[in-house]
């Protein structure tokens, strides 16, 4: 879905800016800091889970222990502090990323709580993430009025 999204916000800037490669530049590096913040929380991600649930299990373990998150998030932290040059095409990237994000949560926020019918900002036990990787899962949850 971040691709179809990215890919027609970019395509809806092109035909307003009226293909301005500037425009279309300042999108792709838009697009860019936001995949880039999403991989630096799926680092936190993996460290947290580690910490959290060391015994779990996983299909793959990635080596090394923290050592490759840590330095991911360093490198794509200075890739984002760098995204370009210009100083003000960098403030506004990261303006409009935070803004992305900023409506993301709401939305998110407002899913879980009312959607899913689940509290929002609470940790969900091992077992019940690991049943909702099941197809049965959600058509079980639909029958009991749990969500729709």
């Amino acid at each position: 879905m971040g691709v179809w999204f990215v890919s027609i916000a970019i395509m809806i800037f092109a035909v307003a800016s009226n293909g301005s490669t500037d425009a279309i530049s300042f999108m792709i590096l838009a697009g860019s800091v936001f995949w880039m913040i999403s991989y630096i929380l799926a680092h936190f991600d993996v460290i947290i889970l580690r910490r959290r649930l060391p015994k779990a299990p996983r299909s793959f373990k990635s080596p090394g222990g923290i050592i490759l998150q840590v330095i991911g998030i360093a490198g794509t932290v200075y890739m984002v502090l760098n995204i370009s040059t210009d100083p003000a095409e960098r403030h506004a990237i990261w303006i409009l990323t935070a803004a992305v994000f900023a409506v993301l949560a709401v939305y998110s926020f407002f899913w879980i709580k009312y959607k899913m019918k689940m509290p929002v900002f609470q940790s969900v036990p091992l077992k019940k993430v690991m049943a909702m990787e099941n197809s049965m899962y959600y058509l079980v949850r639909r029958r009991r009025g749990l969500c729709k």
